[in-house]
């Protein structure tokens, strides 16, 4: 139900501006010969790329106004990469349109009709329109090499995140270029029909939002500043638990929710669910697996004292479901929003109808006591599965556990295709797609 609400969250936008491309191609454009469709193609692809990059830069610069209509932070940057990788295709559809029929003239399989005479116009002035045309020709060809390369390396799993981050900032001043290219090119006859409104609002969203990421500028009235008070590693499952004492104003936040976390050394900010209650007393916990080049080094980054920037709260993962009864499924680091919302029962006396399985490959006798004492206080079940010693959690042993588990919310975390395939499975047997809740974040 959620990936199908993004595709729709795609698919409404690029067909609107289809229908409206419609609405103000010029009379009889459809009607003409190859080179009519061409001229009409290129400009429809051009305004569907633009819209498409649009939409995926405002996304980036986490506008959490619209964060509940989208279900939260982590379907933003779903969509900002299936906009950023839409964009990209249509920007190489429109460029080949634009390329491929003038090789094929050249090399003699295609003839180009003969060309009206134009009839010489008094040149008065400086029109950016005309004098800037072939400027901005130049500029959104080398642009599109530079985002194909861009993309690319942001699709790499294996491209460092460090290096990802860099490259990756090179992506607001290109849109800059490439809405300078569009601007110039567009007909101007389509700035006064109903695709020219709308095109220009999201142009200037874009512009404004590239802006913003340019002067590093995203989040940044959402910042609070403080000092990390105590480190606590467990070997056995390579989490990392850091307590941060803050020491400027916090909104507060929901279990479940997440946060930028900047530890300093010029890394960057990297997005860590937030593992424990807010009780207004200034203390955040990070529960943090040493899955990457850069967590695995944390324990030896890291010092009580240091400082650490923290971003947020972000994320609608809030346990908010219809029924009374819900299950919660944990793999591996994905037990971090059930640790935080244990913690939050727990200080509420909570006596609720919730079952939490916990599903690790590497398992850390003391990192599982503490859950499940925060379990026994919050009066949730408690499942563990070790896959080494279990195998792999199926449907019929969480039907095993909890016979009742169609009337319930399920809340998933954890490795994106375990929670794809126990989505699948649970619908096949009867449960609706909306009681089905997964955390879908991923940077990139």
């Amino acid at each position: 139900m959620q990936i199908n609400r993004l595709w729709l969250a795609v698919a409404l936008p690029l067909g609107l501006l289809c229908g409206l491309w419609l609405l103000s191609v010029p009379e009889g454009t459809l009607a003409g010969d190859f080179w009519s469709w061409r001229k009409a193609l290129i400009y429809l692809t051009g305004v569907l790329t633009m819209g498409s990059m649009s939409l995926g830069v405002m996304l980036a610069a986490r506008p959490v106004q619209v964060e509940s209509a989208l279900g939260g932070l982590d379907k933003f940057y779903r969509l900002h990469k299936w906009f950023g990788v839409t964009g990209l295709c249509l920007a190489l559809i429109h460029w080949l349109l634009e390329v491929g029929p003038r090789w094929l003239t050249q090399w003699g399989w295609l003839t180009r009709p003969a060309r009206p005479p134009r009839v010489a116009e008094a040149v008065t002035g400086f029109d950016a329109f005309r004098d800037l045309k072939d400027t901005a020709t130049g500029l959104g060809e080398w642009s599109l090499y530079l985002l194909i390369a861009l993309v690319l390396l942001a699709l790499w799993k294996r491209f460092p995140y460090r290096a990802f981050l860099t490259t990756h900032r090179l992506m607001a001043p290109i849109y800059l270029v490439l809405l300078f290219h569009a601007v110039i090119l567009v007909d101007r006859s389509y700035w006064l029909s109903p695709l020219g409104p709308v095109l220009g609002l999201l142009m200037a969203g874009g512009g404004i939002a590239a802006l913003v990421s340019l002067f590093r500028r995203i989040g940044s009235t959402r910042k609070s500043v403080g000092r990390i008070e105590s480190l606590k590693r467990y070997d056995d499952n390579a989490v990392l638990e850091v307590a941060v004492r803050l020491e400027t104003a916090w909104p507060g936040h929901r279990a479940g929710q997440f946060a930028f976390v900047d530890f300093g050394g010029g890394e960057g900010a990297h997005p860590f669910t937030i593992s424990s209650a807010w009780h207004g007393d200034g203390h955040l916990q990070f529960s943090i697996k040493g899955i990457g080049d850069y967590t695995r080094t944390l324990p030896d980054r890291l010092s009580i004292g240091q400082e650490a920037t923290i971003e947020g709260p972000y994320g609608r993962f809030d346990f908010a479901g219809a029924r009374s009864r819900q299950v919660w499924v944990a793999g591996g680091v994905g037990i971090t929003p059930f640790v935080a919302r244990l913690a939050a029962l727990a200080a509420a006396d909570h006596d609720g109808n919730v079952d939490l399985i916990y599903c690790t490959s590497a398992p850390s006798g003391a990192f599982i006591d503490k859950i499940k004492a925060l379990a026994a206080q919050a009066g949730v079940g408690f499942h563990v599965v070790v896959s080494q010693r279990d195998g792999q959690l199926t449907l019929d042993r969480l039907a095993a556990w909890i016979p009742a588990w169609k009337t319930a919310d399920v809340w998933f975390c954890g490795p994106s295709r375990f929670g794809d395939a126990l989505r699948r499975s649970m619908i096949l047997r009867g449960l609706s797609a909306p009681q089905f809740h997964q955390e879908l974040f991923e940077m990139r």
